[in-house]
């Protein structure tokens, strides 16, 4: 099993605000996750282990700091613990959606620790916005070459 998410998938939300997980996903993302609001107009799903992860980083590096209780703050109002059903599936919490702009269609991209899930449009809008000659020129401003 790989550590890390990848590659991207459609679904649709039903009636009650049910996304499937994609199958490739579940293993590693565990019965029980955490979904956040993310900074890209999407929701993050966050492994138990990542979620952990995450606060433990922040703990260590902006302990007591103002930015960090307010951080720390918006990252616990803007999230929910979760539970995948026997049918791969996972509510997505309506305030959170909303926020984002979730209605319908969804795309569920791996992001490596997370999975991010976007509004079908919200994606189709980076697709139109972004060419890999750019994110080729913008890695290799950081040494990385693809």
């Amino acid at each position: 099993m790989l550590n890390y998410f990848n590659g991207k998938q459609i679904h649709s939300i039903d009636a009650k605000g049910r996304v499937i997980v994609p199958v490739k996903f579940r293993e590693k993302l565990g019965e029980q996750f955490v979904v956040a609001l993310g900074v890209d107009r999407c929701l993050n799903l966050y492994p138990m282990d990542e979620w952990e992860k995450l606060l433990e980083k922040l703990d260590q590096n902006l302990p007591g700091t103002e930015d960090g209780r307010r951080l720390l703050t918006f990252l616990s109002a803007n999230s929910e613990f979760v539970e995948m059903d026997k049918q791969g599936r996972v509510i997505l919490p309506q305030e959170l959606r909303e926020e984002v702009g979730i209605t319908k269609d969804v795309v569920s991209v791996g992001a490596l620790d997370k999975i991010k899930v976007f509004p079908k449009d919200e994606w189709d809008n980076i697709g139109k916005n972004v060419s890999i000659h750019e994110i080729a020129s913008t890695a290799a401003t950081y040494g990385i070459r693809l």
